[in-house]
């Protein structure tokens, strides 16, 4: 199971949203609910998903590069 955190980014797996990335904003654990701010068109709109809907988005750091 995923643990997912405050802030943490993912990307819409399914639905209108499909394949666009946000951030998350709340968490419901009881019901297994994301509020997801997502950037769709320049414009951020938030959404409840649940968790299976989204997978978090892993950035790595790159050799070399201290700043990531």
């Amino acid at each position: 199971m995923t643990i997912f955190r405050l802030g943490d980014t993912v990307r819409i797996k399914s639905g209108a949203f499909q394949s666009f990335t946000g951030r998350i904003d709340g968490i419901n654990q009881s019901r297994m609910l994301l509020k997801v701010k997502a950037k769709v068109c320049g414009k951020t709109l938030p959404t409840k998903l649940g968790f299976s809907e989204v997978e978090k988005v892993k950035f790595f750091k790159e050799d070399g590069d201290d700043n990531a």
